[in-house]
């Protein structure tokens, strides 16, 4: 029976139950169907129970401001919380949401968005003034997480007290004006913004429009609430046994390298927003382990043997054989961002012979992207994908190959021609072809050989740097590669930072400073402080430029999968519900124990 259905009948059962009565609990109709009220009671959620999930690497960055991370810590995504996150309604929410995300990836469309630290939020634009105003009406009656550990001393300095204004003053503004934030280090826009106390429960930041629409994303995203009294005492938070926050979960233990174990927050403020416990205390678990497993063999083996409850990132196949060795775990298809490749071929623009489009269109032409889709992605892979993919709500910004707005000098870049790249090498002054390299690490090499094999048909000769993967890793933060490189375009949803073609971030490896992109990008980023769909239509606009110059060569992108075990109730596969709140799902999902001891777990 339809689950919406089913609710729909237990709104009425008062006016039912004289009927439902007669016929007793349990009892089966003539068509053999289980009644109504045991269906419902079947899937209402229950209290109890646990997840455990693994992690590749230990847990990195228990403090928002301080740390090695640019995103917000596994553990910290859970027990600090920001301004706003996903509208777990507007995805599959067990069945009863709206659908409009799938909460697949780190997504941040607004209007998908519900309220956690600040109940409610406006911003506005004073024109004549060149001002950007966001105001936050915060939540009141949210306290911090009283933690009886032994270790917790900065949780009983706390002492459970209520998060004030004065609390998310203190905390956007370190965001803003300390230098090691994160935000302070990739938005030079959001820069000393004013933020203030303007009303009992009321936050207001201020800054030139130019930096509004950055503030309304990076602020409502990454401003975790901290007590100032902890920071102030321990300087910062990234000792774990500093952790205080309040979130739906806190900390119990962590042992480096091994787990970290978090606890049901049992006066936590929210509530079930959809379907039969619709006005329930959230979470509904007890609590969820991560277990920390570098060993990709070893994950896969814990999701068989039910020793971890879900997996991420499944590739396609690896996917075929969880559905041949273990056909009892349900699936669902994520995102789109997985491939052989990884990432996007980077080139220096900035040197020769990148500086030349007539060179990056020819290795653009040399790069059999039919070949590679059939041979290595059995014809599943996705071109275009920079510098994003075709994703689930933001349709509107992705200019397809199929697209009738698709400029043909672009459409020609996608067909492999060794003749005509030939050609374009030879009008650039390079006949014979000429020698460059690629900075990668071992697990590029492979997909990197072909792409070697099939440039050096046309003169290409490509070496292949390989470095130890934290050495990649500092030369592509300093952007200090010589030649090439390859590289992630961000996510798509701060589209209208366009990080992977302009700025000094490492995301722009290509070194791309192209006025026409810098002034688009402006026009781009004041149409979405309005309409995140104005923006949206005005970045497509700018693609049909952005693709004709061949900034990077696309690698085609396969789906993601995501295989979980059934008895995790109101789960349909979200990964992150709104801009890095990873597997914040935990928050609104049940476990069936009757049906995980049944299938002998």
């Amino acid at each position: 029976m339809n689950k919406k259905i089913v609710w729909m009948v237990l709104s009425g059962l008062m006016t039912l139950s004289l009927v439902m009565a007669a016929c007793g609990p349990g009892e089966e109709d003539e068509g053999g169907e289980v009644a109504e009220e045991e269906v419902v009671a079947k899937d209402m959620p229950k209290y109890g129970g646990t997840v455990t999930l693994a992690l590749s690497r230990d847990v990195r960055g228990w403090d928002n401001i301080v740390g090695p991370a640019t995103t917000p810590g596994a553990v910290f995504s859970h027990t600090n919380e920001p301004m706003w996150m996903g509208d777990w309604a507007k995805g599959n929410a067990g069945g009863y949401g709206t659908n409009e995300s799938d909460w697949a990836d780190n997504y941040d469309i607004y209007d998908h968005k519900a309220g956690a630290m600040a109940e409610s939020w406006e911003w506005t634009v004073d024109e004549s003034t060149n001002e950007g105003t966001l105001v936050y009406q915060i939540r009141p009656g949210v306290h911090f997480v009283v933690n009886s550990e032994p270790w917790a001393e900065a949780s009983r300095l706390v002492n459970g007290r209520e998060i004030t204004a004065d609390d998310v003053v203190y905390s956007l503004t370190q965001m803003v004006t300390d230098p090691r934030a994160y935000v302070y280090k990739c938005c030079p826009e959001v820069r000393g913004a004013q933020v203030t106390k303007t009303g009992p429960w009321e936050v207001t930041v201020k800054l030139p429009v130019e930096g509004l629409i950055t503030a309304v994303a990076r602020l409502g995203n990454y401003g975790r609430v901290v007590p100032q009294e902890v920071v102030e005492k321990y300087g910062d938070m990234s000792d774990w046994k500093v952790s205080v926050g309040s979130g739906p979960f806190y900390l119990k233990d962590y042992v480096p390298g091994s787990s970290a174990n978090l606890v049901r927050n049992p006066d936590h403020w929210g509530k079930d927003p959809i379907g039969l416990g619709k006005g329930n205390q959230l979470p509904y678990i007890d609590g969820f382990t991560y277990l920390i497993i570098p060993d990709l063999s070893t994950r896969q083996a814990a999701l068989r043997t039910g020793q971890i409850d879900q997996m991420t990132s499944v590739s396609w196949e690896d996917a075929a054989l969880f559905r041949q060795q273990t056909p009892k775990l349900l699936e669902h298809t994520g995102s789109v961002g997985g491939g052989p490749g990884s990432a996007t071929i980077r080139m220096r623009t900035d040197k020769k012979p990148f500086d030349d489009v007539r060179v990056r269109r020819a290795m653009m032409m040399a790069t059999d992207f039919d070949t590679i889709n059939e041979g290595l992605l059995d014809g599943l892979g996705h071109v275009p994908t920079f510098p994003h993919a075709n994703v689930k709500g933001y349709e509107a910004l992705y200019l397809g190959l199929d697209d009738p707005e698709m400029p043909e000098s672009v459409r020609e870049l996608y067909t492999y021609n060794p003749e005509k790249a030939k050609e374009l090498l030879a009008e650039a002054g390079y006949p014979d072809g000429f020698k460059t390299e690629m900075l990668m690490d071992s697990t590029q090499v492979d997909y990197m050989s072909i792409i070697k094999d099939m440039w050096a048909k046309v003169g290409i000769d490509l070496a292949l740097d390989v470095k130890e993967r934290g050495v990649v890793n500092s030369m592509r933060q300093k952007r200090t590669h010589e030649a090439m490189d390859n590289m992630w375009g961000g996510p798509i949803s701060i589209f209208f930072m366009g990080i992977a073609i302009t700025g000094e971030g490492v995301a722009n490896q290509s070194m791309t400073d192209d006025p026409f992109i810098n002034e688009a990008l402006v026009k781009v980023r004041q149409a979405a402080v309005k309409d995140l769909s104005a923006g949206m239509r005005e970045y497509k606009e700018l693609m049909k430029y952005v693709l004709d110059q061949v900034y990077a060569i696309p690698t085609p992108y396969l789906y993601n999968y995501i295989f979980y075990w059934p008895w995790l109730k109101n789960y349909s596969g979200e990964r992150t519900i709104g801009y890095f709140r990873t597997d914040y799902w935990a928050n609104y999902i049940w476990v069936d124990q009757e049906l995980k001891s049944s299938m002998g777990y």
